[in-house]
């Protein structure tokens, strides 16, 4: 804290940390490139890759044909589809099983559990975080899932 030099009975005003402010580190050191140099950067890296596939072809690609299956064993793209492009399936299940996790786990920070919608929002909870729920997940009595059934009815017929 620090009073102003020419009014002392002015409060005393918070003195700005140039540090907090700005970030250190690499990031901070990244922020403060200009983005054409980031962008010319990127595209020289991209045309030195190209360059060195090109140069090197020979020397990796029949290892690349021998191993994805694409040299011709016996017809036209069969070993493809009989060793590596076998995958392909088991790979759309693994990746369409993420999917469906992911679109409906819950929507707390954090929790990985499988959540349904919350009345009256767009966000789905777990049985933990639900507000409506009471108690662990198997911890629920018939009382209180036949007392929120009569509750759910009465709210349905109301008008």
């Amino acid at each position: 804290m620090s009073q102003d030099a020419t009014n002392p009975s002015a409060p005393a005003q918070p003195v700005a940390d140039d540090t907090s402010a700005q970030e250190v580190g690499i990031l901070g050191t990244y922020d403060e490139v200009p983005r054409w140099l980031k962008l010319g950067v990127a595209l020289l890296i991209i045309i030195v890759l190209a360059v060195l596939i090109a140069i090197w072809h020979d020397a990796y690609f029949h290892w690349f044909e021998v191993r994805t299956g694409m040299v011709n064993e016996s017809g036209p793209i069969y070993a493809f589809w009989s060793g590596f492009g076998s995958d392909i399936g088991e790979a759309t299940l693994v990746v369409g099983a993420a999917a469906v996790w992911r679109h409906h786990n819950c929507h707390v920070k954090g929790c990985a559990r499988i959540g349904r919608l919350v009345p009256g929002t767009p966000y789905l909870a777990c049985p933990k975080h639900h507000p409506a729920h009471e108690g662990t997940k198997r911890a629920v009595s018939l009382e209180t899932i036949l007392k929120a059934h009569e509750e759910a009815k009465k709210e349905r017929q109301s008008p």
